[in-house]
C-alpha cells in the first residue's frame, strides 16, 4: 500500500514539473477563412490574421468575448449591397490560469469551445508567433493597460480592513495575492497595499505580484518609495525595466 502511494505522489510531482504556471491563453479562430471574422474582447476590437488569433498571457478571469462576421446584403439588382454584421457569438468566459482557451467557429458559423492545461512540450509554448497581446501592446503597458477599470474606493477600503485582519505577514501575503487575481488597480493602490507589509521582501513580492493587474504601469517607479534598502528598489527597478 505504501509502494502505491509513493508512486501516485511521485507521479504527481512529475506532472507538476510539465505544467505551465503561466497566466492563461485565448485562441479564436475560423475553419474557413473566407468567413471573415470580426473579433472583440472586454470590448476591444482585436485585428486577426486569416481568421485566426491567439492572446497570450490575458490574465485569468472573466473576459467578455463577441464574435461577428460581415454579410454582404443586396439591395437591388445591380447586385450592390450593404455589409450587416451577423453576431454568431457573444458570451462571458472564464479563462483559468495555466489553461488554454479554444474557441472555434466552423463552416455553417456554429461556434465550439475546448479547454486544455497547457503544459511545457507543448508546441504553442514556444511559440513564436506573431501576438496582439505581445506586439501591439508592448508600448502602453500591455492588454490590462487603459482597458480595466481599477478597484473602487470603497471596495479597496474593505479589501485593506480584511488585509489588516491578518495577524502574520505571511498570511497577509496570500490573501492579498487572492485580492490581486480578482481585481486591478492603480500604482497609488498598490502603495497602499505595500504600506501595510513591515518587511521589504513582503513589500516587493506584492509590488511584483501586482504589476500584471495594475493599470497605470508608467506611473510604477513611485513604488520604490515604500521601500528601506536600495538593494529592494534596485530589484523593483530591475523587475520593471525586464517586464515592459
Amino acid at each position: 500500500m505504501k509502494k502505491i502511494f509513493t508512486l501516485l505522489v511521485v507521479t504527481m510531482m512529475s506532472l507538476s514539473l510539465f505544467a505551465y504556471n503561466g497566466n492563461s491563453r485565448l485562441s479564436i479562430s475560423a475553419v474557413n477563412n473566407k468567413m471573415n471574422l470580426k473579433v472583440e474582447v472586454d470590448g476591444r476590437k482585436i485585428p486577426m490574421r486569416d481568421n485566426s488569433i491567439t492572446l497570450r498571457d490575458i490574465g485569468d478571469g472573466y473576459h467578455n468575448v463577441k464574435i461577428f462576421r460581415e454579410v454582404i446584403k443586396n439591395n437591388n439588382a445591380w447586385g450592390n449591397g450593404r455589409a450587416k454584421q451577423e453576431v454568431l457569438y457573444n458570451s462571458r468566459v472564464f479563462l483559468r490560469r495555466g489553461y488554454h482557451l479554444d474557441i472555434t467557429v466552423n463552416r455553417f458559423g456554429k461556434v465550439f469551445t475546448d479547454e486544455e492545461m497547457i503544459d511545457r512540450f507543448d508546441d504553442e509554448y514556444y511559440d513564436d508567433e506573431e501576438d496582439y497581446y505581445e506586439d501591439n501592446n508592448h508600448g502602453n503597458g500591455g492588454w490590462n493597460n487603459g482597458n480595466y477599470r481599477e478597484m473602487n474606493n470603497r471596495d479597496f477600503e474593505q479589501a485593506k480592513e480584511t488585509l489588516k485582519k491578518d495577524w502574520f505577514e505571511s498570511s497577509r501575503v496570500s490573501t492579498a495575492k487572492t485580492i490581486i487575481d480578482a481585481n486591478y488597480f492603480t500604482t497609488t493602490q498598490v502603495r497602499e497595499l505595500m504600506q501595510l507589509f513591515s518587511f521589504d521582501d513582503k513589500k516587493l513580492e506584492i509590488a511584483k505580484y501586482a504589476y500584471r493587474k495594475t493599470v497605470d504601469r508608467n506611473n510604477y517607479y513611485i513604488l520604490s518609495e515604500q521601500l528601506t534598502f536600495s538593494s529592494s528598489k534596485d530589484e523593483l527597478a530591475r523587475f520593471i525595466r525586464e517586464s515592459r
